[in-house]
């Protein structure tokens, strides 16, 4: 294998491992009351065991809950 061929072959893995990461990167969006509430009825969020790649999708932060979903899942099912 020539070193030109080797090179772009190595940087279309990267490219492709980049764009992997830039899908699975995580977006928290917080929650309002009624969003709570609403999201709730089915089970408390403490309880709810949810998770994407980089953690619970439901997660609370300084007494604010927050739904954190992968950019891509954002992208498509908001």
């Amino acid at each position: 294998m020539s070193t030109r061929s080797l090179t772009l072959t190595l940087a279309t893995v990267a490219l492709a491992a980049l764009a992997i990461v830039w899908c699975a990167h995580p977006i928290c969006m917080p929650l309002s009351a009624a969003d709570v509430a609403e999201a709730a009825k089915l089970m408390p969020l403490e309880r709810r065991t949810d998770r994407q790649l980089h953690g619970p999708i439901f997660q609370k932060r300084d007494g604010q809950w927050f739904q954190c979903k992968s950019w891509i899942s954002r992208q498509f099912f908001f």
